[in-house]
């Protein structure tokens, strides 16, 4: 046996020997490492709280069930569209196995490999047995770097389950591939969920084609920058009551923002081909809204005074309004004094019998933190230093149908050709326009006071 031989097979050696101490020191990083981003993302998530964990750690695997409480909006988005099959608890465990590293199965090179799972209630779970076997409802196969990257694919099975109270669901699975760099200093996701359709005696809705698509990165401790679009091809929907039927089709919400030092702009566009209510038909709705000049800082402190109200209430809504009153006079009132605007670029749609157009800018420059610490004097200090413009276009054929709409009502349209005739609205041959001004305290519709004076006797 030669040399080199020797000294490489001492070297095996040693490595085989030292792995289960170097797996059980990385189980116990991975434990810290996993206690960390978690509680990083419940300070962001107020209304969501671990109620129990059970974490066993092994040398080679370790194993954690972990108990959250919902409520507020985490509660209600889990309930919208399943309420019939979700169980009333405000509750969910998530069942999670963990290999060490750093060659978990010895499959990879990482710091560990998680595969986590929801724990379905019993009857849940023996109504779903038929449909989906032994499958978790929901799996998510997570690669934790070596250096804080981390890699997770999600994945949920189809299946069509009809209850015993006539109700359907029919959930076509999902999908999804979630990255993060170390210290979530950047991450990226893409979901996608083809079919869902819930079906019951008072109605249901059906959502196809839905995808999700985003990237972001940390711009400021807690606040990210970047871009997301998510899609839906059609949502169908029925209710209980005559007209209550609804058809939309291929919308679009496509978010944007980026830093400038220390302010934010912050874009919002939705888009949609058709939308059909009742009798109502609309195509090309747009809506694009952007938030610039916004305070980073201030807008940071905004969020987390939020988040304490909604923590320190625990439930309490009586509490929970007063923190966040106090929250919009402190912190709200320091955002508002850096000068943002809200730049309504375009509200849009187009129906049969014509188009509507309207736009707006607002601001308040000038605007101090001690102006909205009482009421009502903060509504006097907004007036006087609110600037707005708006410039507003309904085709002729279309007021006509909001006139008919509205029962045609006399009066309305006596009023509107008061304004014309008074200048306040400009009747061109396709449509009527106005532009509207907001300055100084003063309101003006195309160049003049409104409301009117009052006549001299």
């Amino acid at each position: 046996m030669g040399k080199t031989t020797r000294v490489l097979l001492a070297i095996g050696v040693i490595i085989v020997l030292s792995y289960p101490g170097v797996a059980w020191v990385t189980g116990m990083a991975i434990e810290s490492r996993m206690q960390h981003s978690e509680q990083q993302a419940l300070d962001k998530l107020p209304y969501i709280t671990v109620v129990k964990r059970e974490y066993h750690r092994g040398v080679y695997r370790s194993t954690v069930v972990t108990t959250y409480g919902l409520r507020g909006p985490a509660l209600l988005a889990m309930r919208i569209g399943g309420a019939a099959t979700l169980p009333s608890s405000a509750t969910i465990t998530v069942a999670s196995n963990i290999q060490h590293g750093p060659l978990p199965g010895l499959h990879a090179v990482a710091l560990a490999v998680i595969d986590s799972t929801i724990v379905v209630p019993p009857a849940l779970q023996q109504e779903l047995s038929g449909v989906i076997g032994s499958k978790p409802i929901l799996q998510l196969h997570t690669t934790l770097g070596l250096f804080g990257g981390t890699t997770s694919d999600l994945t949920s099975p189809a299946f069509s389950l009809k209850r015993a109270d006539g109700s359907n669901l029919v959930w076509g699975g999902v999908t999804g591939t979630l990255t993060a760099t170390h210290n979530q200093a950047h991450w990226s996701a893409r979901l996608s969920a083809p079919h869902l359709l819930v079906q019951g005696a008072q109605g249901g809705f059906e959502l196809t084609g839905a995808e999700y698509s985003g990237s972001e990165r940390k711009a400021l401790d807690g606040l990210y920058v970047g871009t997301g679009t998510f899609t839906v091809e059609r949502l169908d929907g029925s209710g209980p009551r005559p007209g209550g039927d609804f058809s939309l089709q291929r919308m679009s919400l496509t978010s944007t923002s980026r830093a400038d030092g220390e302010f934010f702009n912050y874009r919002i566009d939705v888009a949609m081909d058709a939308a059909k209510v009742a009798a109502v038909q609309l195509t090309n709705v747009m809506y694009s809204e952007s938030f610039e000049h916004i305070h980073g800082p201030s807008l940071l402190a905004f969020a987390n005074a939020l988040r304490a109200a909604e923590r320190q209430a625990g439930g309490n809504q009586t509490q929970l309004h007063a923190g966040m009153l106090d929250a919009f006079r402190h912190q709200g009132a320091d955002l508002v004094a850096h000068d943002p605007v809200i730049n309504i670029r375009q509200a849009s749609f187009t129906m049969p019998e014509g188009s509507f157009l309207l736009s707006a800018r607002i601001s308040a420059p000038g605007l101090g933190p001690n102006d909205l610490q009482q009421w009502p004097a903060g509504i006097i200090a907004l007036r006087t230093h609110a600037q707005v413009t708006a410039d507003l276009r309904v085709d002729n054929g279309l007021l006509q149908k909001f006139l008919a709409m509205s029962g045609s009502n006399p009066r309305i349209a006596a009023q509107l050709t008061s304004f014309e005739q008074q200048g306040y609205l400009t009747a061109g041959v396709a449509a009527v326009t106005t532009h509207l001004e907001l300055s100084n305290g003063v309101i003006t519709l195309n160049g003049h006071p409104f409301p009117p004076a009052a006549p001299l006797h």
